[in-house]
């Protein structure tokens, strides 16, 4: 008898002990399901939103290691400007003076076109296939000269990032 009651209680502390571990990894399952839709939902709406989009681009250019979804969340109502709703980065949110004067440099990159910016002023390619040409025969002068100026180039054109 002694045996069946220590079999027993053993069991009963298993069976707890297993259903806390199901109960734990279900709920953080679903948190992780809450959570990845909730990222779901920021990057669909910077998608379809061309002002949240700007926000975000905004943020990005301010703060370049945050993630939108992770770092801070958007929200946008109707009637409204989007707006950030919370912030989980370390350090302190963007004041709307700095989003104001981000947008502002966002919009001007998005209306004049880094790329096309950078496609005008890029020496030609037939410029860049002869100092490729001459750089494999020993000459890198001209090679040199024209990566220089791509750099300075891509310097005054940042590529704006369109995957935020």
């Amino acid at each position: 008898m002694v045996l069946d009651n220590t079999l027993i209680g053993a069991l009963i502390v298993i069976l707890m002990g297993l259903s806390a571990v199901i109960f734990f990894s279900w709920s953080n399952t679903k948190d992780a399901r809450r959570h990845t839709k909730r990222i779901f939902q920021q990057q669909q709406l910077i998608r379809v939103d061309p002002d949240a989009h700007r926000l975000s681009q905004a943020v990005h250019l301010l703060h370049p290691m945050v993630h939108l979804g992770f770092d801070y969340f958007i929200e946008h109502e109707d009637g409204k400007l989007p707006c950030i709703s919370e912030w989980n980065a370390g350090g302190s949110m963007p004041t709307q003076l700095e989003l104001d004067e981000a947008l502002r440099k966002v919009t001007a990159i998005d209306s004049t076109g880094y790329a096309a910016m950078r496609r005008s002023e890029y020496p030609s390619v037939e410029d860049q296939l002869d100092a490729a040409f001459k750089a494999r025969h020993g000459d890198i002068t001209e090679q040199v000269e024209l990566d220089n100026r791509i750099e300075q180039i891509k310097n005054r054109y940042p590529k704006s990032d369109d995957d935020l």
